[in-house]
């Protein structure tokens, strides 16, 4: 039988890896949270011994990194915990795919096949269908350091790859105390480094083609309030104020966050034109639910809608949905009703990855958990759009995802170039240049308005 202090390095590693994804956002820690699990499975033969120090390890960074899932109050309670529960578990079957898969790499090769295997056997494979994860990539745990992300422009997996070839060349040193490996550490940490701040000072010289005056609102309106109908006026009045205010601050975009607006205003053209009228030479971006017939089927979507100031509008669906929130994958048609606050029910998927054109540029609207994906963003950066507006309501989940999301739209940020606009229902939201600097950024749980002139870039 296993001892129980065997057991005691895997789960330090879990631990380690949870405290360096924010709100914590220890990143330094992703350097050596791995070294405790990668000296347990050396001192192991037998596989499936690794395997379980593997699965600890993973399971209880997962724990710490997913606890939002199970403080989900957008659905039940025995929903969200089963989710939470369910979902961390799955994921500890890419961990030992990794884990079975070093133990059978060449002590000569590991410095460059540990990197690699980890991004085909957790960060590749485990993005894939729909229960996909890739807000737990390891290139979030180093969010905060502006020069190291910027390797996000070239690749965001290559972070995780230097994440990951550090923690083997620290260990090698720690077991094998050569200097050669301090000074491999030391000369990849400069080369990124530098490359950073090379990176930094060219996006902060890029020439400018315009400007747009921008105004983020956060009503921080809570979910049980939103969809309560003796609050329908009182929260009417809350988003009536915060456009006041932006309109005051003469906005030439407005953005609010998803499903600010309860009601169809797709469909409803009395709300609509309620809102409409008071937008002379204004754009607003907001989220509403949408409910359409396909087949004589009522479809719901989780959209956002572009209010313009000619009276017309356009809508996005949402493409990247939350399972077990906004849809039960595997089991639709077993459960019709997800979240608690409203009776839309699930929400179906959006397949269209639109730019809208405001004024003299193209931009995207991107629903939560979409920013999540860089293969929706790089698609719609592809298709034209030069700036990022993404809508969100974190206000379901805690205080740890708000961190995550916005930290997400850093990265994304980063990765294609492209400012990016956040408005989160109770925060965060801010700006974000293309080099990652933070123009703004709101405290959780604030009512605010926030109006300022962001660059677009030739």
């Amino acid at each position: 039988m296993m001892k129980k202090n065997k057991l005691i390095l895997p789960l330090l590693s879990g631990l380690l890896v949870g405290l360096s994804y924010p709100p914590f956002s220890l990143g330094f820690l992703a350097w050596v949270a791995f070294i405790p699990l990668f000296h347990s499975i050396s001192e192991e033969d037998k596989v499936s011994q690794k395997v379980l120090f593997g699965f600890i390890s993973c399971l209880v960074s997962n724990l710490i990194i997913l606890n939002w899932m199970g403080l989900n109050s957008g659905t039940s309670p025995a929903i969200a915990i089963t989710s939470y529960l369910g979902l961390s578990l799955y994921l500890t079957l890419f961990w030992m795919g990794f884990i079975i898969s070093i133990h059978f790499i060449p002590k000569k090769m590991e410095l460059i096949l540990t990197p690699l295997s980890w991004l085909f056997f957790v960060e590749f494979l485990r993005n894939i269908g729909p229960l996909a994860g890739p807000w737990m990539n390891l290139s979030l745990t180093q969010s905060e350091y502006i020069r190291i992300i910027q390797l996000a422009s070239l690749n965001t997996h290559i972070i995780s790859f230097t994440v990951i070839l550090f923690n083997i060349i620290l260990y090698r040193y720690v077991i094998e105390r050569k200097a050669i490996f301090l000074k491999y550490f030391a000369l990849i940490l400069f080369v990124v480094l530098f490359f950073g701040n090379y990176q930094i000072n060219y996006q902060s010289n890029r020439l400018l083609e315009s400007s747009i005056n921008v105004s983020i609102g956060q009503p921080a309106i809570f979910p049980d309030e939103k969809w309560d109908s003796n609050l329908r006026l009182r929260n009417l009045a809350i988003m009536d104020s915060l456009l006041t205010k932006s309109l005051e601050d003469k906005a030439e975009i407005i953005v609010w966050p998803e499903v600010a607006v309860t009601s169809y205003l797709a469909n409803n053209s009395y709300d609509r034109v309620r809102y409409q009228e008071k937008l002379s030479n204004t754009y607003l971006i907001t989220g509403i639910p949408e409910r359409r017939s396909v087949d004589g089927i009522n479809e719901n979507f989780n959209s956002s809608i572009i209010l313009n100031p000619d009276g017309s509008f356009d809508t996005y669906q949402k493409i990247f949905l939350v399972p077990f929130a906004e849809y039960v994958p595997f089991f639709k048609n077993w459960i019709n009703k997800m979240n608690q606050f409203d009776d839309i029910g699930s929400f179906y998927p959006g397949s269209d990855y639109k730019t809208f054109d405001i004024k003299n540029f193209k931009a995207s609207i991107l629903i939560c958990y979409d920013s999540s994906s860089p293969r929706i963003i790089k698609t719609m950066v592809d298709n034209g759009a030069e700036m990022l507006f993404i809508i969100t309501n974190d206000s379901y989940v805690g205080q740890f995802m708000p961190y995550q999301h916005f930290q997400l739209a850093r990265l994304r940020a980063v990765e294609q170039r492209v400012p990016v606009v956040q408005s989160a229902n109770t925060g965060i939201s801010g700006i974000i240049l293309p080099s990652g600097e933070v123009m703004y950024r709101s405290n959780l749980n604030e009512r605010i308005v926030f109006t300022v002139e962001v660059p677009i870039y030739e």
